[in-house]
């Protein structure tokens, strides 16, 4: 029970970083990059090389305010416009050409959350990159704090929402960040994102076979 509770928690801190980031506190996002050792430890695991290149960034540009000002610059371009969004956030501007958010995802997505007590603003679209990350942070906490019937359920709930869910667009957005990107640490974050979601999903997999 130990292992599991610590499966959580080491897991819930990752999903709970990139959410930060993705909800655009970069700030605090890079506060954690710089001052702990949660990039380390996803190096060490030998499945995320993109650690090891952010890892080189942050040593080689030591988040001085030109660069942090070029990380910014480049999210808000990559993720808010001006105009035209190059790499949209959204679940459901994946859904078709026309990009719209508010699909079919976002309603499911939205019940989702709501099996778990997690409701987001109506006027907010549920299916943002930062709010999925963050229910499946939440998801460890609640597997961390619970006991093993309830951890079951909540691997259960993990391992689809992956895969309904993070694994069905992420791939496409990543590829839209690493073709308009400017800025190698976005590219390599959400090269690692996509491969964090991934790893996690074949993970859950292996613990139900």
């Amino acid at each position: 029970m130990d292992d599991i509770k610590l499966w959580f928690r080491e897991r819930k801190a990752v999903y709970s970083t990139m959410s930060l980031l993705y909800r655009g506190n970069l700030k605090d996002g890079f506060d954690i990059l710089k001052n702990t050792d949660l990039l380390e430890k996803l190096e060490n695991s030998n499945l995320y090389p993109e650690a090891r290149a952010i890892l080189n960034e942050i040593s080689k540009d030591n988040f001085n305010s030109k660069y942090t000002g070029e990380l910014i610059e480049d999210y808000y371009r990559l993720f808010f416009g001006p105009s035209h969004i190059l790499a949209p956030l959204w679940e459901s501007t994946y859904e078709s050409r026309d990009r719209l958010i508010f699909g079919r995802s976002e309603l499911s997505v939205r019940m989702f959350y709501h099996e778990f007590d997690l409701e987001v603003n109506p006027k907010e679209a549920a299916d943002h990159l930062a709010f999925e990350l963050s229910f499946m942070s939440r998801l460890c906490d609640l597997g961390f704090r619970g006991d093993l019937k309830n951890v079951m359920k909540i691997l259960g709930a993990e391992e689809k929402f992956l895969r309904d869910h993070l694994c069905s667009w992420v791939p496409t957005w990543e590829s839209s960040v690493k073709h308009n990107a400017k800025t190698m640490f976005w590219i390599e974050f959400s090269s690692m994102t996509k491969t964090w979601v991934e790893e996690n999903l074949r993970e859950l997999e292996k613990m139900e076979s």
